[in-house]
């Protein structure tokens, strides 16, 4: 590591700037449960969440148990006049490609399926990682910074909104049925956004500085 990067490890562990105002503050010493506040904005800039790591992995888990029910099992099926179809969450994506929507098909594949998938799978690693010590710093940054910029992207919410709102408009037209993967689907927005909440940050950035 160079001269210029050392430098900038040492400041990067003794100051903080706070992200809503960029006041600039020495990092403070937080027990666990401890969080700290910008005096001039009011916004967190500091956590020390209590077994954060643990919570996180435990809850990651989870969601890629469930996330495998949810492609692997059916989501819904319809019968109407007779006829009755099933269909599965590739089905949903497959179905777009089939009728020439290619781009929006690869859109709603990675957001819907590669990215949570990506995200669950960088926070186990990173996670293992931090309990084993078995990676350098540098690829523990990098595992945790891809989840931080992967975050917003994986959208299996907005899916299942939308789900929701078909489901109001065609309810009165067929009988509908929800599927195992259906219910597996609205588990893991619950456990993604658990796990969001339960994880610290701060904690992992200050144990894996410097690299």
């Amino acid at each position: 590591m160079s001269e210029r990067s050392r430098q900038v490890a040492e400041l990067n562990a003794r100051y903080l700037a706070c992200p809503s105002c960029d006041a600039l503050f020495e990092r403070p010493a937080l027990e666990p449960g401890q969080r700290a506040r910008c005096p001039r904005c009011h916004e967190v800039i500091a956590t020390n969440k209590h077994r954060g790591t643990e919570r996180t992995t435990a809850l990651m888990m989870a969601s890629l148990i469930v996330y495998l029910v949810a492609v692997m099992f059916p989501f819904m099926s319809m019968e109407r006049s007779g006829l009755s179809n099933r269909i599965s969450v590739i089905d949903a994506v497959s179905v777009l490609w089939s009728n020439g929507m290619m781009l929006l098909a690869v859109v709603s594949g990675l957001l819907i399926l590669v990215i949570p998938a990506t995200r669950i799978s960088l926070i186990l690693a990173l996670n293992a990682s931090l309990a084993r010590n078995e990676f350098a710093r540098s690829k523990q940054a990098f595992l945790l910074r891809m989840a931080q910029h992967l975050e917003p992207w994986a959208m299996a919410d907005i899916f299942m909104i939308g789900v929701i709102v078909s489901l109001v408009k065609i309810g009165s037209l067929a009988r509908i049925e929800v599927g195992p993967a259906f219910w597996a689907m609205s588990s893991l927005i619950v456990f993604m956004a658990m796990a969001t909440s339960a994880a610290c940050k701060d904690s992992a950035w200050q144990r894996i500085r410097p690299w």
